[in-house]
């Protein structure tokens, strides 16, 4: 009898054993989800950092920048490691990084050791974010495949309303490094497990890093495509700028702290979720492409509200502020789902390179926002909230190349 460890990707769904199968899938998926909660479970803490370490405002906002730079810049390498490497090593790789950076974010005592080693987390952390959508591919056939992707998705969404509530406890009981150092702790059994399920197969033949790497060119001409992928990362990096944001904004103008975070971010993520689990019997109504144009709508509109409210309000409310957000909220959970699956849909052929370059187009843009916004944070409300405006503006009009 053939090992299925020495079988190629495409077998995977014909040669290993449901129990195997659902090791393989529950293991990345923890790791997946302890990358995401590596900036969730931080973020309530990121105001006090000025005075814990003795850093600026906008530095401490860096270290939130270098996460996302150092996780966009990861997936396009990740994505291509993981069609010409095995898939254990490459999991493996990023597993023995993760761990070490995150102990040094732990261990950190200044803004440049901190910005360096969250740089390294975020770009260790991208390899199970680009390796689930292709193991899932291959473990399964296509509904439940979809179906799988759907369940996960909606892990995903869960993740920054309750890692908030988590790491909130812990910094205000432990300290702050003590997220970095649950963190650090959880990761090494999971990837152990992870390593151990997943299997030693074979890359497939002809396929060096140079040629997988310009495979990249056949996305970046297609226009079509191209206005899915950009345009999606466009409304999700000005949404997730404005949740980095948050935390200082509400320390800052709000007179709020870690709980009102928790708060806003329950209340987001729900309405996130309610809008997305509304989108199936929406596209058969009235199709995935007028289901990204009117979701784009409402984040606009949800960017008019937020803006004119910062702008008006003598004194700010958390929870208005929180309110004045939720027809963005809408928008993204009804495009989200629909306008990743159209940019897919662009490039069957590339689905692994198409689904990591749309995650590092929107993480890239999660960084440019937080960047943008960080030195005007202390100058009002608004600084938060004019990159949901503006990015939301923004991909509106990508939209046009998806008519070429």
């Amino acid at each position: 009898m053939t090992n299925a460890d020495d079988h190629p990707i495409e077998t995977y769904a014909e040669t290993v054993s449901p129990r195997r199968r659902a090791l393989m899938l529950g293991s990345i998926v923890a790791l997946n989800m302890l990358a995401l909660a590596a900036t969730d479970l931080y973020l309530p803490s990121v105001p006090a950092l000025p005075e814990i370490l003795g850093i600026s405002l906008e530095s401490a906002q860096m270290t939130l920048v270098a996460f996302a730079a150092g996780f966009a810049i990861s997936q396009i390498f990740m994505g291509a490691f993981g069609d010409i490497y095995s898939r254990r090593a490459v999991l493996g790789t990023s597993v023995a990084l993760f761990v070490p950076a995150t102990i040094a974010c732990a261990m950190a005592q200044s803004a440049d050791a901190l910005i360096a080693a969250r740089f390294v987390q975020g770009a260790a952390g991208a390899a199970s974010a680009a390796l689930t959508a292709p193991l899932i591919r291959n473990l399964f056939e296509e509904a439940r495949a979809i179906h799988a992707m759907s369940i996960i998705g909606s892990i995903d969404a869960v993740i920054p309303a309750f890692a908030p509530i988590l790491g909130a406890w812990i910094f205000i009981t432990f300290g702050w490094a003590w997220n970095f150092w649950l963190l650090a702790i959880i990761t090494i059994p999971a990837g152990i497990i992870a390593f151990m399920a997943m299997p030693r197969e074979r890359p497939k033949q002809g396929r060096d890093l140079v040629g997988a790497l310009l495979g990249y060119t056949a996305l970046l001409k297609h226009p079509a495509y191209m206005g899915y992928a950009l345009s999606h990362a466009a409304a999700l990096g000005g949404f997730l700028g404005l949740v980095f944001s948050t935390p200082a904004l509400l320390r800052l103008h709000m007179d709020s702290g870690p709980s009102a975070f928790v708060g806003t971010q329950i209340l987001w993520v729900g309405v996130f979720l309610v809008a997305a689990q509304m989108t199936g019997k929406l596209v058969r109504r009235w199709g995935a492409d007028r289901l990204i144009i009117v979701g784009n709508q409402l984040q606009i509109a949800g960017g008019i509200l937020l803006v004119g409210y910062t702008l008006l309000a003598a004194q700010p409310l958390w929870w208005m502020h929180a309110l004045a957000a939720v027809p963005t909220c809408i928008g993204l959970g009804l495009r989200g789902g629909a306008g990743f699956a159209r940019a897919i849909d662009m490039m069957p052929s590339h689905a692994a390179r198409a689904s990591a370059f749309i995650l590092f187009a929107s993480m890239a843009a999660t960084a440019l926002c937080t960047a943008a916004a960080a030195p005007f944070l202390e100058t009002g409300v608004w600084a938060g909230a004019v990159s949901v405006l503006v990015m939301s503006v923004v991909a509106l009009l990508l939209l046009r190349l998806t008519r070429r």
